[in-house]
């Protein structure tokens, strides 16, 4: 434990190597978003702080909704959720049509695109690849190099992984398997790894849950979870992975809907707690890159409140981007009326929209523009299979080699709910 807390320490008084330092940012790029910031509407850099859902078939009302959020609006980002690719390519295209400003695509890709997309092999659950004990990193850097290619074929730059909450039990339900495992410094290795893997290759990650929504059989899609660790678990536990990929340039963090009494004692989720985004995150551990809730409608965060309160409540807080609103219309006019009264400060807001903008000129969105026709798809799922295959074979004959105990795989969509003492609901 006083290992792991040292080792904390001096991660922590390392300089982070952020996405966004200056050091690393290319001037053109800067000059680009400064070019884009300064024809910006107050309403229209609000909206580049939304991002949106694109779910398969669609109807003609969702349709409608979703082209005056992007056309009128100029909502910032589009997550991709679960359905066939050529439907998704066919609708994100026109989405980009007419779009003033290209979208920023992501998605959840745990797993690889699998998660998301049929069409791909899908890889062992985080849980699984703990289990390899042969240089279990180089594995997840090439997964890591190898989800990246997937989704760059798709034109989807964010990949909402790794999971870097620290798990004790592999079969929690909460989780789903799709954390590593109980042990801190393995989940700091594996994460970063994977992090790295496809950061290297142009991908953006997201680590989540922040702080850690690890150790827990709530589901937070349904319920509000309390994390009841102590200050020196949080520091030696939870935020153990965060450090180290932040310390390696970690470009986003989701931040989750569960409350954490240590962190704030008022039960506010940590979504909603400047103590734990501005306080913690942004200031105690230095992290510069985009701060992001899990997805607002989730009930963790939801249950019992106005859609409006929970994405004006996620901005206050700190957070850059809100993911999957309810009422995103109305909560783009709230917010914007807010900055315009001087409720909230328009400088703010202009450091929220240059991270957005930042990540859509790194991607090369600005120099290139968005190319709306993935061509040769067919071709690029045959060659992305064959290089997957290769390396889940060799994963799966390092996990038949591994001294650890055996853990059965789950199925995608196996949730158990329980409330906050552990009984079945």
């Amino acid at each position: 434990m006083k290992s792991r807390i040292i080792s904390l320490l001096i991660i922590m008084v390392l300089s982070p190597i952020a996405l966004f330092s200056q050091s690393k940012a290319d001037v053109r790029h800067q000059k680009q978003v400064d070019e884009l910031m300064s024809k910006l509407s107050v309403k229209q850099k609000v909206a580049q702080l939304f991002i949106i859902t694109i779910s398969r078939n669609p109807s003609e009302k969702t349709k409608a909704f979703q082209d005056s959020l992007v056309r009128e609006y100029g909502v910032g980002s589009i997550i991709i959720m679960r359905g066939p690719i050529a439907q998704f390519i066919e609708r994100v295209n026109y989405l980009q049509s007419i779009s003033e400003i290209p979208l920023l695509e992501m998605t959840d890709a745990e797993w690889g695109a699998n998660m998301r997309f049929a069409e791909y092999p899908a890889y062992p659950r985080q849980a699984l690849l703990a289990r390899i004990e042969d240089n279990p990193e180089k594995f997840l850097y090439k997964m890591g190099k190898n989800v990246a290619k997937e989704l760059k074929d798709l034109n989807i730059y964010v990949n909402l992984a790794p999971v870097a909450d620290v798990c004790p039990d592999p079969y929690n339900k909460a989780d789903g398997q799709r954390s590593f495992c109980g042990d801190p410094q393995v989940v700091a290795d594996l994460a970063t790894a994977y992090m790295k893997g496809m950061q290297d290759n142009g991908i953006y990650a997201c680590g989540k849950h922040y702080p850690g929504h690890g150790d827990t059989y709530v589901d937070s899609h349904y319920e509000r979870p309390i994390i009841n660790h102590s200050k020196e678990k949080l520091y030696s536990e939870d935020l153990f992975p965060y450090n180290k990929m932040i310390a390696n340039g970690l470009a986003m963090v989701m931040v989750g809907h569960f409350s954490y009494p240590v962190i704030d004692p008022s039960g506010d989720p940590m979504s909603i707690s400047k103590l734990c985004v501005q306080n913690l995150l942004k200031g105690e551990q230095g992290f510069k890159g985009v701060v992001m809730t899990d997805a607002v409608t989730m009930q963790g965060l939801s249950k019992g409140k106005d859609p409006i309160d929970i994405n004006t409540a996620v901005y206050k807080a700190g957070s850059d981007m809100i993911l999957m609103p309810d009422e995103p219309m109305k909560a783009i006019e709230a917010i914007a009326d807010s900055v315009s009264r001087g409720i909230y400060s328009m400088e703010e807001l202009d450091a929220k929209v240059r991270k957005v903008l930042t990540v859509k000129a790194n991607a090369g969105f600005f120099d290139k523009g968005y190319s709306p026709i993935v061509k040769d798809l067919d071709k690029k799922i045959a060659r992305a299979t064959r290089r997957d295959n290769r390396l889940i074979r060799k994963m799966q004959k390092a996990m038949a080699k591994s001294s650890k105990p055996e853990i059965t795989p789950l199925g995608q969509d196996r949730t158990l709910i329980l409330d906050n003492q552990g009984n079945k609901k």
